[in-house]
């Protein structure tokens, strides 16, 4: 068995992109996906995404986790595969596409940026305090809780993350947790422990999303507004009421090969 596959990443935040044609016709799925994102035996990666045609749009995309288990919607990754169809001349440079979040729009920029209009995130909940972290749950395209945080260290992120991952007013199906700082110059700093990858991420544009849209709401922050990750920086803007709200940042397409390393039960 071979998998054409390409490789890209966003922010540092990196996925293998496999077109719907060329994915096995499988049960076991999820292994599959584990295997192909597995950073030892595998190619390595965040998550994975399968690019199907659509009726109504440019194309659709299935997101899953470097674990298997299938997510709505993510942002950077969503950058990267529309680079990837306009690069590969299958899309124009400004197109739609179908998410298990709904419809979004994309526009490739200059120097590897793209554009992408992000849909008015909801705050799911009152003020939670899982694990004594004050903040709230948002659903910004996926499931996210933002709260503000001094401590802003990959072992507190992770292992304070990580609760609050599992804590038991989000399960079943579990949160991402982003701790945020606003800086003096109106940047904000964002951690974002990521379930599905189970671990701080070098960049959430989806989690980002939901930290600026809760401080435009509860300090009043005006657009445009710019995130910093340790992968790299975002750029926000959007209107008074989040209807027209847009998230700019790098993509890059770093290669493509074929994976043919199964067992022979995958045959």
């Amino acid at each position: 068995m071979k998998i054409p596959f390409t490789k890209c990443h966003a922010n540092g935040n990196d996925f293998i992109l496999i077109l719907s044609e060329y994915f096995p016709e499988v049960d076991d799925k999820e292994s599959i996906i584990q295997r192909l994102c597995n950073r030892h035996t595998g190619i390595g990666a965040d998550g994975l995404f399968i690019i199907s045609p659509s009726e109504k749009n440019d194309f659709s995309l299935d997101y899953y986790n470097s674990d298997g288990s299938w997510e709505t919607f993510c942002a950077n990754g969503s950058r990267c595969a529309s680079l990837f169809m306009y690069q590969s001349r299958k899309v124009e440079q400004k197109m739609t596409f179908e998410t298990g979040a709904g419809m979004y729009w994309s526009e490739i920029k200059s120097e590897g940026m793209v554009m992408m209009g992000m849909r008015t995130p909801e705050y799911k909940s009152k003020a939670l305090n899982p694990e004594g972290c004050a903040g709230f749950f948002v659903n910004s395209g996926a499931r996210h809780f933002v709260c503000e945080s001094n401590n802003l260290d990959e072992e507190y992120v992770t292992n304070i993350g990580r609760r609050i991952r599992h804590h038991q007013i989000f399960q079943p199906k579990g949160i991402n947790v982003n701790f945020y700082k606003l800086e003096d110059d109106g940047t904000i700093q964002i951690r974002t422990y990521e379930k599905g990858v189970e671990q701080m991420m070098l960049s959430c544009s989806s989690g980002s999303t939901a930290v600026v849209f809760h401080l435009s709401h509860s300090l009043g922050l005006s657009s445009p507004i710019t995130t910093a990750s340790p992968g790299g920086k975002l750029r926000f803007t959007f209107d008074k009421n989040w209807k027209d709200a847009s998230c700019e940042g790098p993509a890059e397409i770093l290669f493509s090969s074929e994976f043919s390393s199964f067992h022979s039960d995958y045959a």
